[in-house]
């Protein structure tokens, strides 16, 4: 399906200008006539056969996409103000508009401080645990589903592969959704989604934020995921009081990773800590862990 600016979807969303793309569609910067707003609107980009069980399991996953969102109440979550059914059945996301850029877009420039590292964190395990409560597992934790937008904002977007409990699952037999290198290992083999699984990809977007590179990036997918199921990944370099919580966050038993409370508790230290303190109270995790070294 192709569209133009100019396009007015709904009968009151005027598309102006083509602002990203990705797997699912394209995001558009729009304008709400009725109110005089700008939003961005996301367009439905559907694979396959229009009667065909993959264009099914997509469309069905746009129209959860919506529900999830519409069902997060944090400041750290994409706000879904509407739904919109085009005559081709395929339906719109109307979004409050993000102006900034991706966490992606700004590690491209170079890593991050621990304290930045941290705000931002520190944010997003307050998205998820919101999330989390609503049964809603997002699934894609990742740089480049993360925007920052102005006065030091962090907003999660695209729950366009979320799983919420109760449901169907949308992924065929074989069929893999997510990226690869922000995925925990249970995804792969074992448990499947769960809370736990959301806070391992923060932990590897932590890394990514403060390394400025990826835990398990390798030059191939198969290698990539033969790196998420059994390499330990190196030992953070520039994390500081950032590499206890990382590297508790990247423990392959999901029963061994902290909290979402323990984790805010963690990068709200970190993230308010003045340069000059130097013994910050230890999370329960990091103690843990220091004991099992000891022994």
């Amino acid at each position: 399906m192709s569209t133009e600016g100019g396009r007015v979807i709904g009968g009151r969303y005027r598309l102006v200008e083509r602002i990203g793309s990705g797997g699912m569609g394209t995001v558009w910067r729009a304008v709400d006539a009725l109110v005089d707003r700008e939003v961005a609107l996301k367009e439905p980009r559907l694979p396959g056969d229009p009667h065909g069980e993959e264009r099914r399991r997509a469309y069905a996953r746009l129209r959860r996409e919506a529900r999830a969102a519409a069902r997060v109440e944090h400041p750290a979550a994409v706000a879904v103000h509407d739904v919109v059914v085009e005559d081709d059945e395929l339906p719109w996301i109307v979004m409050e508009l993000i102006r900034g850029e991706s966490l992606h877009e700004v590690l491209g420039r170079g890593a991050l401080s621990p304290a930045e590292s941290a705000r931002i964190g520190l944010a997003l395990v307050g998205a998820l645990a919101a999330a989390h409560a609503k049964g809603i597992v997002h699934r894609d934790v990742k740089p480049a589903n993360v925007l920052l937008g102005p006065h030091g904002r962090v907003v999660l977007t695209d729950f366009g592969i979320a799983r919420i409990q109760g449901e169907e699952s949308l992924t065929a037999s074989g069929e893999f959704v997510g990226s690869l290198e922000f995925v925990a290992p249970e995804r792969m083999s074992g448990p499947g989604s769960g809370p736990a699984s959301d806070l391992w990809s923060l932990g590897a977007l932590l890394y990514t934020a403060v390394e400025g590179r990826s835990p398990f990036r390798r030059t191939s997918l198969e290698s990539t995921l033969a790196a998420v199921l059994a390499a330990q990944p190196p030992k953070p370099e520039r994390a500081g009081e950032l590499s206890p919580l990382i590297e508790a966050l990247l423990r392959r038993d999901p029963h061994e990773r902290p909290t979402a409370a323990e984790v805010a508790t963690a990068l709200g230290e970190v993230a308010e800590a003045p340069p000059w303190r130097q013994e910050p109270a230890r999370p329960a995790f990091e103690d843990e862990a220091r004991s099992a070294d000891e022994g």
